[in-house]
């Protein structure tokens, strides 16, 4: 409260107190001297809206105004009557308690103006940042509303709280909608891959079944010629594995279950070796597995995955290095390893994501291992690489069981 304004409540009480004496002496004779005194209330009522002091001054003015005026002996603040101060200290507390307590409904009056106002500001700021769209709009309403209630600490705390909350917010709606693109892109990706692979596969299977004849019956052809036909024959049975990975990073990526059954390694391991035979010519393979060793997986996708690590390990490993095949079972899952003598990985090749390379001019279109951790991943497994000793690399693959083995008869 001002200077002037505690002033004027006190000239307030001193002029209510004035009337009020005024109009006792008015009345003098035709009303009680405790009529005389009830006509302080009002003065002390008006003064109280100025405050406590005020209302305090006014209790006492009219107290001190009541004796010298109305109360025997007149014009003197001599009291004949010890009864009469009963009634001033009765009249000045009931004067100081309603003063005071108008007072108080004054005070909380305001404070409740002020908490309107500012849940008002805090309403309208909170609509503001609602609206932004960007967090340039949300500091021009922090700026916009802190202007207009600034010094008010717990406003300003509200307005950060609320402001952190609506950066958040569109920190997080920018992220989904990034998202969100991000697999309506992979989406039409998949779509494309799956749509070209499937229609390429018809022609190419025509392909390499017409070269596959000519190379067999061209015995009596020139050298050159049988070694085009052997280059188209490998050239496109190549191309045929490429797109076989393309349709199987689509499917084990739009989530499609394996269709897993109890399969002997064995058999899984001697078909891909089979498939392989030209490529591995080069190579001697040793195979480690044992007798009646299950794994509970989706055979095709599973011989894919060997097919895709031998292939690989034939393509780095020089020729006449060896390539290791084992296979273990161990407590609750199936282990399938292939281990070669080649360059090794580069620490911290990514080389499981699409379309990577593990070196620099490596042949090949980046595929084969991004389908093998797809199609491990799809099994609720997983897939490792780590460097030999002595050079190379192994890869390690392992698949759980989720439902118990089934039991082997003895033969």
């Amino acid at each position: 409260m001002t200077v002037s304004a505690r002033f004027r409540g006190y000239a307030i009480a001193a002029l209510g107190v004035a009337l009020a004496t005024t109009a006792g002496e008015l009345a003098n004779g035709r009303v009680t001297l405790a009529d005389q005194a009830m006509l302080y209330l009002p003065a002390i009522l008006v003064a109280a809206l100025g405050g406590r002091g005020p209302s305090l001054a006014a209790a006492a003015l009219s107290v001190a105004a009541f004796d010298f005026f109305f109360v025997p002996p007149k014009l003197t603040f001599a009291v004949s009557d010890a009864r009469s101060l009963i009634t001033f200290v009765v009249m000045f507390g009931v004067g100081s308690a309603i003063g005071s307590l108008v007072a108080r409904l004054r005070t909380a009056e305001a404070a409740s103006r002020e908490r309107e106002r500012r849940t008002a500001a805090l309403l309208a700021f909170t609509r503001d940042a609602a609206a932004a769209s960007e967090v340039g709009d949300v500091v021009a309403a922090v700026e916009k509303h802190v202007r207009e209630l600034r010094d008010d600490h717990a406003f300003v705390d509200a307005v950060a709280h609320q402001a952190a909350v609506a950066v958040g917010r569109l920190e997080l709606a920018s992220a989904a909608r990034e998202s969100a693109l991000r697999a309506k892109a992979e989406e039409l990706r998949s779509a494309l891959l799956s749509s070209v692979s499937h229609d390429l596969r018809t022609p190419l299977a025509a392909i390499t079944g017409m070269a596959t004849s000519l190379r067999d019956r061209a015995d009596d052809r020139p050298a050159d010629e049988r070694e085009a036909l052997d280059t188209i024959v490998e050239e496109a049975q190549r191309l045929s594995r490429i797109l076989t990975n393309l349709l199987s990073i689509t499917k084990v990526e739009s989530g499609a279950e394996p269709r897993r059954e109890w399969v002997p390694l064995e058999e899984i391991v001697g078909s891909a070796l089979a498939r392989l035979e030209h490529e591995l010519a080069d190579h001697p393979v040793s195979v480690a597995v044992p007798d009646g060793a299950l794994a509970h997986v989706d055979p095709i996708l599973v011989e894919q995955l060997l097919l895709n690590l031998l292939e690989n390990a034939a393509k780095h490993t020089p020729s006449g290095t060896p390539i290791d095949v084992r296979v273990a079972r161990e407590p609750g899952r199936a282990v399938l390893e292939i281990a070669d003598r080649g360059p090794g990985v580069p620490v911290g090749a990514r080389v499981f994501d699409k379309f990577v390379r593990g070196r620099t001019g490596a042949p090949g279109a980046g595929l084969g291992l991004a389908v093998c951790r797809g199609i491990a991943t799809a099994h609720h497994g997983g897939i490792d690489v780590a460097a030999r000793d002595g050079g190379g690399a192994t890869f390690a693959v392992w698949f759980p069981d989720d439902e118990p083995m089934p039991e082997v008869e003895a033969s």
